[in-house]
């Protein structure tokens, strides 16, 4: 399942966040979204996963203060099938 992560700096490393979100889980990849304001990204961390643990994952970490900021977390809910 994929975490949407909202609240971090644009300065967040990506292979530090991907190293602290990997306590929770096997990480498959972490991806920046800086659309929008470049000092507000968000970042989608792919977690291997069952919707059931990420959504324990994301209600553990909203809200943590994390590099001087609140972190922010939520499931990102899947589009279709994957079938």
């Amino acid at each position: 399942m994929k975490l949407i992560l909202s609240g971090l700096s644009p300065e967040t490393d990506l292979a530090n966040l991907a190293k602290r979100m990997s306590r929770f889980g096997p990480v498959r990849g972490v991806q920046p979204v800086r659309e929008g304001d470049p000092q507000r990204p968000w970042f989608i961390v792919d977690l291997d996963l069952p919707h059931g643990a990420a959504v324990a994952v994301a209600r553990r970490i909203d809200g943590i203060y994390f590099n001087g900021r609140f972190l922010h977390a939520s499931v990102m809910l899947p589009i279709g099938s994957d079938k």
